[in-house]
């Protein structure tokens, strides 16, 4: 099985020391995939300092030069990827940004490009914010080649008329009807593939992940956990967990020292794994 680990909202508003705190240790296991938003609109995300929040002002990644630096560094030392989190993140009229936007080839081609030239590091992921996507989004992504970070689905984007959206829908289909949870491989969908989060949040179930994590191994799939930077200090609602951080060291140390779990960034896992 492969093991890789999804972090969103890395921005402007992000302090190297927030990403080392976080990862630092962990990074020194494996490589973890940050989701970065090229140019961060200052709305209602809890991932901008309460401070900015709603002044819908606009923050370009590369006016953050002590971050810039560190994620070239730790890109090129391979504790880091490089993915692509929608343009602005947050839309001012409450819409969600690729399910409901426009211009978004524009956005996911300049974005891409942007980021690559100024990590000079590939960008082979998109994440939309707020795991939100349309079909106009997805066309946008895969016309720029790129894979996708979540499960879009019949209703935000895959196409009736693709062999291989009902290719996919029945074994996912037939998944769920034998007790399957969770999506424990790579989804083909011709023009582009889509790799499952898990979510390693407040709200999430650890119980749940391993049982998920359980019968991604039993199948030689796949298991990537979707946490944020910000919120691994904040309590779990599960008992028995106390911090959405201890949720995700707990599925790190079973990746960790399970031999059959190799882990990877997952532009890797997606890049090289057969659906």
């Amino acid at each position: 099985m492969h093991f890789c680990i999804r972090d969103d909202d890395t921005s402007f508003f992000t302090a190297p020391e927030d990403l080392e705190r976080a990862y630092g240790e962990v990074t020194k296991h494996g490589p973890v995939s940050l989701a970065i938003i090229p140019f961060c609109r200052a709305g209602s995300s809890k991932g901008v300092p309460e401070k900015y929040r709603r002044r819908w002002s606009i923050h370009p990644l590369d006016e953050n030069q002590a971050l810039v630096d560190y994620l070239r560094d730790g890109i090129a030392a391979g504790r880091y990827e490089a993915m692509l989190h929608g343009y602005h993140h947050d839309q001012p009229d409450s819409q969600l940004e690729f399910a409901d936007g426009r211009d978004l080839s524009e956005r996911v081609r300049h974005g891409r490009a942007y980021l690559e030239d100024l990590l000079s590091a590939p960008v082979r992921v998109f994440v939309p914010p707020k795991n939100a996507i349309g079909k106009q989004g997805l066309h946008a992504i895969a016309r720029e080649r790129l894979n996708l970070g979540g499960v879009a689905g019949l209703r935000s984007g895959w196409s009736p008329f693709s062999p291989a959206t009902w290719i996919t829908w029945f074994r996912l289909r037939r998944w769920r009807a034998r007790g399957g949870l969770g999506v424990p491989w790579i989804l083909d969908l011709g023009d582009h593939k889509e790799i499952a989060g898990n979510p390693v949040t407040p709200s999430a179930s650890l119980r749940l992940n391993e049982c998920i994590f359980d019968q991604a191994i039993r199948v030689d799939g796949v298991f990537c956990a979707a946490t944020h930077y910000w919120e691994l200090d904040t309590s779990c609602q599960e008992s028995g967990i106390a911090t959405v951080r201890e949720h995700l060291l707990r599925l790190i140390a079973r990746a960790s020292n399970d031999q059959k779990v190799v882990w990877r960034s997952v532009g890797d896992v997606v890049s090289s794994m057969e659906s």
